[in-house]
């Protein structure tokens, strides 16, 4: 409980010393020099990105061959071929009698006549034929022929974004030289 009352009484008398001292002095303190507003400036961020970009690209190619060409030519082949056909050919006489009356006991009057006999004969007989045959005629030519062969090429690109700024100076501005005509974007 002491210390209680005393703590007010060492409060009373800090204060009063204090206001003793500035009171004493009879002259005011100088007010701090007023600090100079920052600088504010328009500024231009550049945020840069270097990607490689997949470019599919067609190039002509020729390309030489040597080729069949396979084909086939129209050939007549000629043969000979027997053949069995008959002829009416003569082949002898036959004796061929002839009475007047059936019987042979009364006097006959008879005659011979000579009949020719004939036959169908066969007789070989060479006969020409032909067929036509498509037979194969290859042959190698020379071929030339043009493909369009893909090719898939990594470009290196660049993108590059501007955007608006605001940048504060609490001094002056750094000089920045103007940047010459191959340094811009």
């Amino acid at each position: 409980m002491i210390r209680w009352r005393l703590q007010p009484t060492f409060v009373a008398l800090a204060l009063l010393a204090g206001a003793a001292e500035s009171f004493a002095a009879g002259e005011p303190e100088p007010e701090p020099a007023p600090r100079p507003m920052p600088l504010i400036v328009p500024a231009i961020v550049a945020y840069r990105w270097t990607f490689v970009e997949p470019v599919w690209t067609i190039e002509p190619l020729t390309v030489d061959v040597r080729a069949v060409d396979p084909a086939t030519r129209r050939t007549r082949i000629d043969y000979d071929i027997v053949e069995f056909t008959t002829e009416h050919r003569r082949i002898g006489r036959v004796p061929e009698f002839e009475c007047k009356y059936a019987d042979f006991f009364v006097p006959n009057q008879c005659q011979v006549t000579w009949r020719i006999v004939y036959a169908d004969v066969p007789i070989p007989v060479l006969r020409g034929d032909h067929m036509d045959v498509d037979v194969p005629d290859w042959r190698l030519r020379d071929a030339r022929t043009t493909l369009d062969w893909p090719r898939l090429e990594w470009r290196r690109r660049e993108l590059v974004v501007s955007l608006p700024a605001t940048a504060v100076y609490a001094s002056d501005a750094p000089v920045v030289p103007i940047p010459t005509r191959k340094e811009m974007p």
